[in-house]
């Protein structure tokens, strides 16, 4: 075949991507049906297709019409993850399905940490299914995988499989098998294997090629998954996945879905929007231990053109916690007693060995490593694996737990299911809280992971006290064994601290961190885990500090606009402007609260998806995509918004009497 030209398609926006997943992992499929991120079989496996972090050299899967001027739409199909783009033109229209089968998604915990999803003796695991069909009229359609196993690192080889019927793939570490259904049954079909053109550093990955025309009602199927071996990625293709019923599993994962998001006891504003976040949160939750992603991605920049890139494909127990805590005011509490297996079962002998994020196995281990080999996207250096904040002394960590356990308890989540907060889940919360009493008014890194020297954070100091506050909350209720004298002057005194330190008279705002003027979106969480009233003068200084100083002309809020130790700049957080927002519908300015809410929401993605930052000024979405945190505070928001309209209308009623009673005593006075 000549002229087969992959090289001139250039990045794509962040925020167009579809994602589909399957509780392993997940993939991000761009409007042009290309594939263009996938870590095979599990989140924080090494990327086979990788074109999201170059365009030139990275791999991808792209099932599209020939004619690449007809544009793809996408959208996800009612209450799923599986996603459909639709392709029109005059001569026909073409509809690419893509879906990761699942058998269920009822959390999967009690697993040993060392479990991965390898399923089957062969070694033979979770697939990648994309379904193509012309619904009317003829289509030329052109399918082009490019595999590039190891982030693009190693040499891979194609073999091809007899009739057509698929390849195998491999670099001799991962290996993929790639089954094509259906070809057969339609005239003019092709497969060939291009080699790469141009330097020698791009002549490593051959690619497929597939060129049909397909007509009503013909369709396509292609299946890929991975194998422990090059030999179980060939029985793979010739044994199991030509032989699988993928329009039955295809309508088994939408049953699979819908059955898990019409457990969601919400109804009210914004509903579809939470719906879908509820949906992505879900996604990224790792089955097999409980644990939850970050994002599914690595090293999507913060500033295009930055250094600002970073892996998310691990577990923050922060994150986690937030999560966990968003899922449970919808009504979910099986991922929240999965989480909480998942949490006891890590290996640390006290709080000093606690860290904030591990593999989603439970690993401790998390080498920081760069991929020079690969331009980022958008030509943002470096790509990076692995993450060296593992190892940094975040204090919020303990208070984002004990809060989390205390909903989970205060939702009836132990009572659910037979269990009791007492054994060897409280030991290790109330060693927690020790920790905390001994070690408080230590410095640290901060929630944002400062990479200078630490500081006394406000916001690190006022999740120590929840820490201690919800451990005396359920010691007392449940008269469990605690310290407790202890715990209420260790509480007491770092409310007094806090109040005195870290708010500043002279600019009239929480700070960042004590002695400082600087401001910081995390301060903002204060009345939402109840250290202060969203009323309380000092907190509403705050608030308009905050909007002054810290947001840009939309309204939107940065994280804080102080040096942090790395160059560059970045975004605007999407977490904190709905912090903002939570703040507003708290204090009862509900018209802002609501204006700014649905400003932003017309910077999601078509398809409802946010990544974790905004540049207002090209409404670009920046950072690691989906992102857990931003799907969290839409949910949170959507809810505070809903509560907050609720008791206005609440105490509207209330006082409509008494007016009407003044009123009808005026008309009797005249």
């Amino acid at each position: 075949m000549v002229g087969l030209n992959t090289k001139n398609r250039s990045y794509q926006p962040i925020g167009s991507y579809g994602v589909i997943g399957d509780c392993h992992s997940a993939v991000l499929i761009a409007p042009d049906g290309s594939v263009d991120w996938a870590c095979l079989p599990d989140f924080d496996s090494p990327a086979i297709f990788c074109r999201l972090l170059d365009a030139r050299r990275g791999g991808f899967f792209q099932i599209a019409p020939t004619d690449n001027t007809i544009p793809g739409v996408q959208r996800y199909l009612r209450d799923s993850n599986v996603l459909q783009t639709r392709f029109t033109s005059i001569g026909g229209e073409i509809v690419l399905t893509d879906f990761m089968p699942v058998e269920s998604l009822e959390a999967w915990p009690y697993r040993g940490l060392n479990n991965n999803t390898w399923s089957y003796e062969d070694g033979s695991c979770h697939s990648l299914v994309r379904i193509v069909e012309c619904t009317h009229g003829e289509l030329p359609i052109t399918v082009t995988l490019k595999a590039t196993p190891n982030y693009a690192a190693t040499t891979s080889q194609i073999e091809l499989l007899p009739n057509a019927t698929g390849a195998v793939i491999s670099d001799g570490q991962q290996h993929i098998g790639l089954a094509i259904i259906g070809a057969y049954r339609l005239p003019g079909f092709s497969l060939e294997i291009v080699p790469d053109e141009g330097e020698e550093p791009e002549k490593l990955h051959p690619t497929l090629v597939v060129q049909v025309t397909l007509r009503e009602g013909e369709r396509l199927i292609f299946a890929i998954g991975m194998g422990r071996s090059l030999r179980a990625a060939r029985k793979l293709v010739e044994q199991e996945l030509l032989q699988r019923d993928f329009t039955a599993e295809l309508a088994h994962t939408l049953h699979c879905w819908r059955r898990w998001i019409s457990g969601i006891n919400y109804d009210g504003p914004y509903a579809e929007w939470v719906r879908r976040s509820a949906l992505v949160l879900k996604m990224m939750t790792y089955a097999p231990t409980g644990a939850l992603v970050a994002a599914p991605t690595t090293s999507l920049p913060e500033e295009i053109g930055g250094v600002r890139n970073w892996d998310y494909r691990f577990t923050w127990l922060r994150d986690a916690s937030f999560t966990l805590y968003a899922l449970l005011v919808l009504g979910f509490t099986d991922e929240a007693r999965a989480f909480t297996y998942w949490l006891r079962r890590l290996s640390y002998s006290n709080g000093e060995d606690l860290q904030v994020m591990y593999g989603i196995r439970g690993e401790r281990e998390l080498p920081e490593q760069e991929l020079p080999h690969l331009e980022g996207y958008c030509g943002s250096r470096p790509v990076r694996i692995g993450n060296a904040a593992a190892d940094q002394k975040q204090m919020d960590v303990f208070g984002e737990i004990l809060d989390c356990i205390h909903l989970y308890r205060r939702r009836g989540g132990f009572e659910r299911y037979g269990e009791k907060l007492e054994g060897p889940l409280w030991e290790m919360l109330r060693s927690l809280v020790d920790y905390v009493c001994a070690h408080w008014h230590e410095p640290d890194r901060g929630i944002w992971e400062m990479r200078g020297e630490p500081r006394h954070y406000v916001y690190s100091k006022v999740m120590c006290w929840v820490a201690l506050d919800r451990g005396i909350r359920a010691a007392e209720q449940l008269h469990l064994e605690a310290d407790l004298l202890r715990w209420y002057r260790v509480r007491d005194q770092i409310r007094a601290d806090v109040l005195a330190h870290g708010y500043n008279t002279e600019i009239g705002a929480f700070t960042q961190s004590y002695a400082s003027t600087a401001l910081d979106a995390s301060n903002l969480l204060l009345p939402l885990i109840g250290f202060i009233p969203a009323d309380d003068p000092r907190m509403r200084s705050t608030v308009d500090r905050i909007m002054e100083q810290l947001t840009d002309e939309h309204g939107f809020v940065y994280r804080y606009l102080s040096e942090d130790g790395l160059p560059g700049h970045e975004g605007t957080f999407t977490i904190c402007t709905c912090w903002l927002i939570d703040n507003l519908a708290m204090q009862g300015r509900l018209g802002e609260a609501r204006s700014l809410f649905e400003r932003l929401l017309t910077y999601g993605g078509n398809l409802g998806l946010f990544s974790e930052e905004i540049d207002s000024h090209t409404r670009m979405a920046l950072g690691n995509y989906p992102q857990a945190f931003t799907h969290i505070a839409l949910i949170n928001s959507a809810y505070n918004l809903y509560k907050a309209e609720q008791r206005l209308a609440e105490r509207d009623r209330c006082t409509q009497p008494v007016i009407a009673a003044i009123q009808l005593q005026k008309k009797t006075d005249e």
